[in-house]
């Protein structure tokens, strides 16, 4: 064969196939540059939304009800598609163009979680008074973007005589048990939290003292630093650093004059304010001002979480004490128990009891049966719900949409912190649709407070400084042993967050909730 017959084949054969291998790869390197620019734009967008949550709870004193905590959530997800549509704006023309490739937004809380997604608005009214009728059609023509209802991280177990009780769980060891266990005990509802009650002793109620596991626990004085509006009409303020406690989850704080002296009243006890809208709300009911002399105004907190802590888990011992994985109702149909199947949750505890608290299993030990069940029912909450939006999800696009698999990292994220979730799919990048998520965790909330965000404040000997570290810190054991340092308070992250007091429309002052009045030094180890 000639060859310039050779050549022409080689032209025929092997340019095409260039061709299309050179497009073949232009196209797979614009579908990463385009997957990278969308992972990009989705975790910004979820931390400026987790940013913007943080922002408002911090500064709303009503962030713990539930009205008030939705505004937050609805508010940060509005942060959440401005920012996706800011970073995106070449691909998507409006905030709304998007919604369509956001199938659902996790935001998991203290006790439970929220699922943003589309639903079915059926509701409709017709006529007034006794003749208005409510209808509810599921023609699949209604669907609107929106917060769904709260969802606990619960599960059911059947008893051994039959009945059926639930629990529901929270991100630390905290459980709420209701249910008929029959008998004399009848339907229950019982909360608290679970620990070693082996591990108490030496209670004293009268001195609220006790010990646990060595350490000895004892009441202990608690200070903020607060900026007060002292006259509205003129905006001046006042600032000091204040006692307080705690009345019915409600800080109340005690005043005192321009020297720090305490002030009292003429009955002997402490002159007592709420903290309200930035100002002085003085206490004038009679059984709050005995409480607030009878403590002293000195904490009593740690004393009553593991003296009732103790009594809980004895209650919890006595009454299911023999609740194993087995008794673990299915939430398919809410009907079979777990059994034998050993596969059904993300972590198999076997035949070992789950609510007996003991030095084999200490609850708040992370390596306890209790908590290694507490995460997987959790988990099986969280991706049985998820399952069934994203999979449900309409929207404008003929994308098939589906929960994508989660790393064991993100998983450890959620089910450990107040986090948010979001994701997005379907939209085309190439050869290929864009499917991923991203995860962003809270640490700066009163939800729940974990030890890693947690900072114990010590003082110098005989300075004025202030030393900030967290637990377990080799320094401030090393300082205490040695007399150098002595410890003031501990405090969540939270508290170190910077709070904001609007005087009026033009004016704003900032300060510090843990602050001092003198000058200090930081050392955040």
């Amino acid at each position: 064969m000639k060859l310039q017959h050779l050549a022409i084949i080689f032209v025929i054969i092997i340019v095409p196939i260039s061709i299309v291998m050179s497009s073949y790869i232009n196209g797979q390197i614009d579908a990463i540059k385009l997957q990278t620019a969308y992972d990009t734009s989705l975790i910004s967008a979820t931390y400026d939304a987790v940013t913007a949550f943080q922002i408002n709870t911090t500064n709303n004193k009503y962030s713990s009800i539930s009205d008030s905590k939705i505004r937050d959530i609805e508010a940060a997800i509005n942060t959440f598609y401005n920012s996706l549509n800011t970073s995106m704006r070449d691909y998507a023309l409006a905030a709304t163009d998007l919604e369509g490739y956001i199938p659902a937004i996790l935001f998991t809380l203290y006790d439970g979680y929220y699922i943003y997604t589309s639903y079915d608005n059926v509701y409709s009214a017709s006529g007034e008074g006794e003749d208005e009728k409510v209808s509810i059609d599921l023609n699949g023509n209604n669907y609107q973007n929106g917060l769904k209802p709260y969802i606990y991280y619960s599960a059911e177990y059947k008893l051994q005589n039959g009945n059926i009780i639930v629990v529901n769980y929270t991100l630390d060891n905290e459980i709420t048990v209701y249910g008929d266990f029959g008998g004399t005990q009848g339907y229950v509802t019982k909360s608290g939290y679970l620990i070693n009650p082996d591990l108490v002793s030496n209670i004293d109620t009268n001195a609220k003292t006790l010990t646990y596991d060595g350490v000895r626990i004892e009441p202990e004085i608690l200070t903020e630093h607060l900026v007060t509006i002292d006259n509205q009409e003129t905006g001046a303020t006042g600032e000091g650093d204040y006692r307080y406690i705690f009345y019915n989850n409600d800080k109340i704080y005690q005043d005192h004059d321009s020297n720090g002296n305490l002030l009292y009243n003429e009955d002997g006890t402490p002159r007592i304010f709420w903290y309200q809208n930035y100002m002085k709300t003085y206490v004038n009911d009679q059984a709050i001002r005995e409480y607030a002399r009878d403590c002293n105004m000195m904490s009593t907190s740690a004393f009553d979480y593991y003296y009732e802590a103790r009594e809980f888990s004895i209650w919890a011992r006595e009454n299911l004490g023999s609740i194993t994985q087995a008794n673990t109702i299915m939430v398919e149909d809410g009907v079979t128990t777990v059994g034998n199947n050993q596969n059904y949750l993300s972590e198999n505890t076997g035949n070992e009891p789950i609510f007996y608290a003991d030095k084999d299993n200490d609850p708040m030990l992370s390596s306890s049966t209790f908590n290694n069940h507490r995460l997987a029912v959790i988990r099986k909450s969280i991706e049985t719900s998820l399952n069934t939006v994203i999979s449900n999800y309409r929207s404008t696009t003929l994308y098939d949409y589906a929960m994508p698999v989660m790393t064991y990292d993100d998983w450890y994220k959620i089910l450990n912190n107040v986090s948010m979730v979001t994701f997005m799919q379907g939209m085309s990048i190439g050869y290929k649709y864009y499917n991923n998520y991203a995860v962003i965790t809270n640490n700066i909330n009163k939800e729940v407070v974990k030890t890693e965000n947690i900072y114990i404040i010590a003082k110098e000997n005989g300075t004025n400084n202030r030393e900030y570290h967290q637990p377990g810190c080799k320094e401030l054991l090393e300082g205490l042993s040695s007399g150098r340092l002595s410890i003031i308070g501990a405090y969540p992250t939270a508290s170190f967050q910077r709070q904001t007091v609007k005087i009026n429309e033009e004016n704003e002052e900032y300060f510090y909730m843990q602050a001092v009045r003198w000058r200090y030094s930081y050392r955040m180890l």
